[in-house]
């Protein structure tokens, strides 16, 4: 009985220390419980291993469930997939770092605990099955003073912070000389707050110039009205709306994500009757540049190399794809396409298809086309007066590596989070955007549907902002900041530098395996 209370108070100090309700110093405490089941276990089972598989299973589903319960309002089938997978994903960790701390000892095994959970982070960026909105780092999304330092490492910085001081307070716990395991845990904690703080106090904000910029919040129901609701009739509401902020001085025009409801071909594009209207208003602003979703479809040509994620039109020799995009309108009228490439697991892309296409059925409908989307791409930032706009769309604003290298002025955000209704999913969704502020010195531009929609500065701070189901347009001058991070240069190479100490740590246990 005291293991299982060990598990949920883990898993407890897990999901009470999550963004955006919680008490974020908890995390620092959150594994110790883990710690001492794994104790206990080692003691007094021969199949220890498996319990502690169990038992880290247990905390981290409860985690998963109580921190992401949301997701289950868009797709049933979905999040009880992602609360199983994600929580056995983070409990096989636990399991390597049980046999690591075995085989080859405490001081070990506990790095090992610590690039091993960073490994898994960083494959969760980058695979099928990716789900990183749990990656640990992400916890401090509403204590941003703690890591100002996450402009040098990155949301994974965050996570070998957290394990770090769990490892030292639980060694703390169980030491002899407190006096020394206190000095020690002590430094772990404070150190890197002494040094954001430092970041915060002393780095200067080098402003070169300033983008005006008009976002619009149409709240539009995605259940009840976004489909049954005509285009026309929504591409009007839009423009009235956007007429009562723009003027002449505007020079970005920015709407959510799915904005456009009508069926826009690419090969078309510019004769559709959405964008013949954006470029009417265009016409009376000379200087507004406009940034909307949009579903496109692209048809593809005889002999033309197919996507694989290409359709077929039904009883014809015809293929094409479906995207979900942000569509860009210069100010001189040239229109441009950015396709998501990062695209949401099980709802707009089944993973592993050769494996999963079966279930495609089972994902939810984001955006008027279920099944997998096209992500291939060939644009990956607009220019706007001479300013670079960075595009990402709804869950690509969670992966800070994607704009590593990218020379851009601006990060702008265009989502819809209606899907999960007024739960903790979409304050998440914006106070995680806040992180990708910190890690770049860039401004972000955010347009969601149903909110919430923003400004957030280079050093993270919120501006005016439409909240959670208010139709608002909010307009303002962003700044453009010089800064180039290490983070910007680098990215998330805390993450390719675990994955290789993993491979090695992971044959360490191998031999030690096979010869004791």
């Amino acid at each position: 009985m005291k293991n299982y209370l060990l598990a949920i108070l883990s898993g407890l100090l897990l999901s009470f220390a999550w963004p955006v309700d919680g008490f974020t110093y908890l995390i620092f405490f959150s594994f110790v419980p883990l710690f001492f089941v794994q104790k206990d276990l080692k003691e007094s089972n021969k199949k220890s291993r498996l319990r502690f598989f169990f038992f880290s299973y247990l905390a981290f589903f409860l985690f998963n469930i109580t921190t992401t319960y949301w997701v289950y309002f868009a797709s049933p089938f979905g999040s009880i997939a992602a609360f199983i997978l994600n929580s056995l994903f983070m409990a096989l960790i636990m399991l390597l770092f049980y046999a690591s701390k075995e085989k080859l000892g405490s001081r070990i095994g506990y790095l090992s605990l610590i690039v091993f959970w960073i490994s898994f982070e960083y494959l969760h960026l980058n695979w099928d099955l990716s789900w990183p909105w749990l990656t640990l780092g992400n916890c401090f999304s509403e204590t941003l003073f703690l890591v100002n330092w996450y402009e040098y490492t990155g949301v994974l910085g965050g996570t070998f912070w957290i394990l770090f001081v769990n490892i030292l307070f639980y060694e703390l716990l169980n030491s002899l000389n407190k006096i020394k395991s206190s000095l020690y845990f002590l430094l772990a904690l404070v150190l890197p707050i002494l040094l954001s703080l430092n970041i915060s106090k002393n780095k200067s904000i080098d402003i070169k110039d300033n983008l005006y910029v008009v976002v619009v919040q149409p709240n539009i129901d995605p259940y009840y009205e976004k489909f049954q609701l005509s285009y026309k009739d929504q591409l009007s509401e839009f423009i009235k709306l956007a007429r009562t902020k723009i003027d002449s001085n505007t020079e970005l025009l920015v709407g959510p994500e799915t904005a456009l409801q009508e069926s826009i071909w690419e090969s078309k594009v510019d004769y559709t009757e959405s964008i013949e209207v954006f470029k009417n208003l265009q016409e009376e602003f000379p200087k507004l540049n406009i940034l909307v979703g949009a579903t496109t479809f692209k048809l593809f040509k005889d002999g033309e190399e197919k996507t694989s994620t290409a359709r077929q039109f039904r009883k014809e020799e015809l293929w094409y794809d479906v995207y979900n995009s942000a569509i860009f309108i210069s100010h001189k009228q040239k229109v441009s396409i950015y396709h998501k490439t990062k695209l949401v697991p099980g709802a707009e892309k089944i993973p592993f298809p050769y494996l999963l296409n079966n279930f495609s059925a089972l994902s939810v409908d984001l955006g008027g086309v279920s099944g997998s989307l096209g992500s291939e791409n060939s644009i990956e930032k607009f220019e706007v007066m001479d300013k670079k706009i960075l595009p990402l769309i709804c869950y690509e604003s969670i992966y800070g590596d994607m704009n590593t290298g990218k020379n851009v002025d601006v990060i702008s955000i265009i989502t819809n989070d209606g899907w999960w209704g007024n739960t903790a999913g979409h304050k998440q969704h914006f106070s995680y955007a806040k992180l990708r502020a910190i890690e770049q010195k860039r401004t972000i531009v955010r347009s969601a549907n149903t909110g919430i929609s923003g400004f957030i500065s280079p050093l993270g701070e919120v501006g005016e902002i439409a909240k959670w189901d208010e139709k608002k347009v909010i307009k303002s001058q962003v700044a453009i900041c010089n800064t180039v991070t290490f983070y910007n240069q680098f990215g998330d190479y805390l993450g390719r530098i675990s994955s290789f100490i993993s491979i090695i740590f992971i044959l360490m246990i191998f031999v030690k395996s096979k010869i004791q």
